[in-house]
């Protein structure tokens, strides 16, 4: 893959000690033993700007205000657990796969797919008959991973909290801008950042449009790019996305991964085929 999508390791936070660690640090001022100190319950994980801030103003961050934003932000947590399943939305053909990320996620998750003897791909659907192994190897690995998701429709309800979340959607989207780059150039300039020229497919769903942007090095097959643009401007798809942004009147989703959903009529046929 091209490795300017790669994305390098980086540390996202520090962990913080409530009562301090030691006597003569910040919040150090109390009867907890050392070893209950350095529990998991006197912890709790900040990044690199709120950690100094509240270790500089002890007055205005004491250990109980510390402890209470620590519950309600697990409550926080807990809550939006609830709200997620594992998607189980087959998908019979894959139309868009968004490599970079979806390694991420896979990465995380614990699994793997091994893209090195693929080389250097510029656009999906121009590697040729080896497009399908990658394909099934995704295929495979979706099914492996407990992908975990929420209705999108489900996440407009949360405003900005939906921010981060895993979204599946099924749904009758319009298409914008979408068309097959000529050359390696044009792949890597399609998106710029402006949705009034960027490739996308979007709706609207209360009272927001949703907006997905469509990166066209991922779309999959030439065939792929006629349902992203079809005569009618508008077409059915389903899939996985990424809540980046929340508006008042607007949602942004990095879509991962878009296809055409199975059914049991598709299972009967391809099963004894």
């Amino acid at each position: 893959m091209d490795p300017s999508d790669e994305m390098p390791a980086q540390f996202r936070g520090e962990v913080a000690h409530i009562v301090g660690e030691r006597p003569d640090g910040p919040r150090g001022e109390s009867e907890l033993p050392l070893q209950q100190r350095n529990h998991e319950s006197n912890l709790v994980l900040l990044c690199f700007n709120h950690h100094n801030e509240i270790d500089g103003n002890v007055q205005q961050y004491p250990v109980n205000r510390l402890y209470s934003i620590k519950a309600a932000h697990k409550s926080w947590v807990t809550d939006r657990l609830t709200l997620e399943a594992p998607w189980q939305t087959t998908l019979h053909n894959f139309y868009y796969l968004n490599v970079p990320r979806l390694q991420v996620l896979s990465a995380i998750s614990g699994a793997s797919l091994d893209l090195s003897r693929y080389g250097q791909v510029v656009a999906l659907h121009e590697m040729g008959w080896e497009l399908g192994g990658l394909m099934a190897g995704f295929q495979q690995l979706l099914e492996q991973v407990e992908l975990k998701a929420i209705p999108m429709r489900n996440a407009l309800s949360l405003g900005s909290d939906a921010r981060g979340l895993i979204v599946s959607f099924d749904d009758r989207f319009r298409t914008k801008n979408i068309t097959m780059p000529q050359t390696t150039e044009e792949y890597r300039t399609a998106v710029r950042g402006d949705l009034q020229t960027d490739p996308q497919i979007y709706l609207r769903a209360n009272e927001r449009k949703i907006t997905m942007v469509v990166d066209p090095r991922w779309i999959t097959t030439t065939t792929a790019f006629v349902q992203f643009r079809p005569s009618g401007g508008q077409n059915q798809f389903a899939g996985l996305g990424l809540v980046n942004a929340v508006g008042d009147d607007s949602m942004s989703i990095t879509p991962l991964v878009i296809g055409l959903p199975s059914n049991p009529f598709m299972e009967a046929l391809y099963s004894n085929a």
